[in-house]
């Protein structure tokens, strides 16, 4: 690969290829090289679906024991110090920001924070309702109302005040977004992949995340 480098190992001469062309898909006018950056990344982010998604395990258990649990257990919380899970733990964000929630119970999953009513979270879609909620860390199962909707129930937040007119359609949105979500207390909540049509984690659909939102930093040391 020395035309890469515009010479031998023993040359110092100027990249005749931009690193961040190197590595991308061939589809998209690059070489297809893997970005060992990325890779990496995609690697440990596997580790953290596992995690939400296999509470059961040992390995599981003995993280939680050790670091506790946040984001309603879905992650551990930050570890410190030294060891490989701060590492795994650091791109929680990689995969937070893919997830989607599928509410049963309700007892995991944020409100206003977790994407789990429509393509974005309902603090984002509805950013001036959430300025006025009283509850802004309630989860689900605490806004669920068995009573209303003539005992069907339905989620019914509290708000510092009554909306100002031009409040009204925005709010008339928002609970049409609302509309035929449920509480099912016998069931777990459960989270989805967004990356993949199986809603389940993969490399390569993270891979692909990656690559198409940012450059590829160069291996530097690993020259």
């Amino acid at each position: 690969m020395d035309f890469l480098w515009g010479g031998g190992n023993l040359e110092q001469k100027p990249h005749l290829v931009r690193w961040e062309l190197v590595c991308l898909s061939k589809s998209k006018g690059g070489l297809g090289v893997k970005s060992l950056s990325f890779l990496n990344k995609t690697l440990l982010a596997k580790w953290n679906w596992r995690f939400t998604n296999e509470r059961e395990a040992l390995w599981n258990q003995v993280i939680r024991g050790k670091y506790g649990e946040d984001k309603g257990g879905w992650c551990s919380r930050e570890a410190h110090g030294m060891g490989l899970w701060k590492g795994i733990r650091l791109d929680w964000k990689l995969v937070s920001d893919r997830l989607a929630f599928k509410v049963g119970n309700g007892i995991r999953v944020s409100f206003w924070r977790d994407r789990w009513c429509g393509e974005s979270p309902l603090c984002m879609s509805f950013p001036s309702l959430f300025a006025l909620t009283v509850e802004k860390e309630a989860w689900v199962a605490d806004i669920w109302d068995p009573l209303v909707e003539g005992g069907w129930g339905g989620s019914n937040p509290c708000f510092l005040r009554a909306f100002n007119d031009w409040e009204v359609e925005e709010a008339e949105r928002f609970l049409e977004r609302l509309q035929g979500k449920r509480v099912i207390e016998d069931v777990e909540d459960m989270v989805s992949w967004i990356e993949t049509k199986s809603g389940k984690f993969s490399i390569k659909s993270l891979y692909v995340a990656l690559e198409a939102g940012g450059s590829s930093l160069f291996p530097s040391s690993f020259i």
